[in-house]
């Protein structure tokens, strides 16, 4: 974790629902504020749900953040 970095380069491939699912099923086993479960993630995944979170982003972001096949 000292070590991590953003990753910014995408396979031009679609990433599929069960492994999102199965992603968001080991994440919200983790540890919370007085075990609330406070975490919501929303999965992007279409270009027009992208043109929505577009301004919302830093500028930095915005190129890696469309080009990548979801966004959570």
């Amino acid at each position: 974790f000292n070590e991590a970095r953003t990753h910014s380069a995408w396979l031009d491939k679609p990433v599929d629902d069960k492994l999102l699912q199965e992603a968001y099923d080991l994440a919200k086993m983790g540890p919370t504020s007085a075990n609330q479960q406070p975490m919501r993630v929303v999965f992007v995944k279409t270009l027009q749900a992208k043109e929505r979170l577009k301004p919302c982003l830093a500028a930095g972001n915005v190129e890696k953040t469309m080009a990548a096949p979801v966004t959570a």
